[in-house]
């Protein structure tokens, strides 16, 4: 079956440009949400691919906000009725791939029905603080010095009295850029509702909910953390630019995608396009 790459785009058009022309496969199909914020964007179709960009369920993405997976389920829904696909790929809009489509088709041929997520650092305490408490203020928390003030006294109240929300969940942080096959989008879609109610005032719920709640759902879903599904260098909050710096890691490592790329560092990227590019 095909595979659906899901991206979540806000700005950085050339490179998401640049990411669907090497994505452009007949083994793919490809789908795009813009933030809701954006009124004003280009869209671009396929040769191969079939292109799909979201229109009327736009979501209005904010770092950190519950909207993060409410965009997310946007593009689970919009693929799996044009489904079924073998794998449903959540990846940004300043992501590229570093290997071709051979090799990144033949990678998920041996690891079939498999869910395949990127580990990440995390600590009890964190985990406890961002699923357990509920975290107000955080649809201005990235822009906004007050909210962030809010959100910490919020949350040493919380600690402090021990009102603990989401009792029943021990919570378990992957990367939000997860490869999923069909069977596993079709149960997140089917608890959808309570996943929403449950992560509305969680902090990067983006993070858990996934991961989390395949784990909850009593199913062996043969789950695979991977380090070779995502190249990114984590800073203090988000992902940092890979630059030239990175390009001699890029080509000894197996990685499958990369993120996060610029057009303000135009070498790297146009290096990957020579390396990775369809051929026509």
């Amino acid at each position: 079956m095909k595979h659906a790459f899901l991206i979540v785009a806000h700005h950085e058009f050339n490179i998401l440009s640049i990411l669907i022309d090497l994505l452009d496969d007949a083994r793919n199909d490809i789908y795009i949400h813009i933030d809701k914020k954006v009124l004003d964007y280009p869209k671009q179709a396929g040769k191969k691919s079939n292109v799909y960009y979201l229109e009327e369920n736009r979501v209005d993405v904010r770092w950190g906000n519950v909207s993060q997976i409410e965009a997310e389920y946007a593009l689970f829904e919009t693929a799996f009725k044009n489904g079924p696909y073998g794998y449903y790929h959540m990846i940004s809009g300043v992501h590229l791939p570093l290997v071709t489509q051979n090799e990144f088709h033949d990678f998920f041929d041996s690891v079939s029905k498999s869910q395949v997520f990127t580990p990440m650092e995390s600590h009890p305490i964190e985990l406890e603080r961002k699923g357990n408490f509920k975290n107000y203020f955080m649809k201005s928390f990235s822009s906004n010095r007050f909210s962030q003030i809010g959100w910490r006294l919020g949350v040493s109240i919380q600690e402090l009295l021990d009102l603990k929300v989401n009792k029943d969940r021990t919570f378990i942080k992957a990367s939000n850029w997860v490869s999923l096959t069909q069977d596993a989008v079709a149960y997140m879609i089917s608890i959808k509702k309570n996943v929403l109610k449950r992560y509305r005032y969680t902090m990067c719920g983006d993070e858990l909910f996934v991961p989390t709640e395949l784990t909850y759902s009593g199913k062996n879903w043969n789950t695979i953390y991977s380090e070779r599904l995502l190249l990114h260098n984590v800073g203090r909050a988000n992902s940092t630019v890979i630059t030239e710096e990175e390009l001699e890691l890029i080509e000894k490592s197996n990685y499958l995608f990369g993120r996060k790329f610029s057009s303000s560092n135009l070498e790297i990227v146009n290096h990957i396009i020579e390396k990775v590019k369809p051929v026509l």
